[in-house]
């Protein structure tokens, strides 16, 4: 009932001198005391021998260097990740003889590191550095980013400020307008094209058949010579009319 030599062969190697070992047993299989010794005489007296069987797992914490699965007869596939990861210590190492296949996959997936098919027949991986469930903080974003390479990648920046003239920045005089209800005479243009004429006239402002029909979506889909170019988009049959 005792791991092969050539499986036992393959484990001493990843073990460390006096590390402690938890071999866990399947509750399946009718094992006896002589069955337990040979597989226990087998890893020492080199290490600290742990066993247990695997429903009674999860009712302790351990301190063992590593824990191993598969030095009994039994189905390796019950292997409760969730389980090793909460009650094994942070840092210990998984062996796992005789796995089913894809396992590597399943124990990346699962949380553990550097998971390792050393042969066919064994697989190793570690349980993470902390703690089963443990949580951080999260650093919050500095309010104003730096570039990596310092000030000289600033040279090449363009200062938005410096593309404003001093005509852009002053308010425009509305006593100047020439045309509409806040200019300073109240009164349309003579060639009056926003409808302020047609207000003042009391009339609807006149009809605009539309050349292209693409003129109500606004000025990327109208024609050059499109009498609403700079107004804004409009729904169908709407009357465009701007606060002026």
């Amino acid at each position: 009932m005792a791991p092969s030599p050539s499986s036992v062969s393959s484990i001493k190697p990843l073990l460390s001198a006096g590390s402690s070992l938890l071999l866990v047993r399947p509750s399946d299989v009718t094992l006896t005391k002589d069955d337990l010794a040979a597989v226990q005489d087998t890893f020492q007296p080199d290490h600290e021998v742990t066993i247990q069987l695997d429903t009674l797992l999860s009712t302790r914490s351990y301190t063992n260097d590593v824990i191993i699965y598969g030095a009994f007869p039994g189905n390796t596939a019950k292997i409760d990740f969730e389980v090793v990861q909460r009650v094994m210590k942070p840092g210990s190492l998984l062996v796992i003889l005789d796995g089913p296949a894809g396992l590597t996959v399943d124990l990346l997936i699962n949380g553990f590191v550097d998971p390792t098919s050393v042969s066919p027949t064994l697989t190793t991986a570690r349980l993470s550095s902390h703690t089963h469930g443990a949580s951080s903080s999260i650093r919050k974003a500095p309010k104003v980013w730096k570039l990596a390479g310092g000030d000289d990648d600033l040279d090449d920046l363009i200062d938005p400020d410096e593309l404003l003239t001093e005509e852009d920045r002053t308010a425009p005089d509305k006593r100047t307008y020439t045309c509409g209800p806040k200019s300073e005479k109240k009164k349309a243009c003579k060639n009056c094209t926003c409808g302020f004429a047609e207000e003042l006239a009391g009339a609807p402002p006149p009809a605009v058949k539309s050349a292209c029909g693409s003129c109500y979506l606004g000025d990327a889909f109208r024609c050059a010579s499109c009498p609403y170019l700079g107004m804004p988009a409009f729904k169908p049959g709407e009357s465009v009319k701007l606060d002026l």
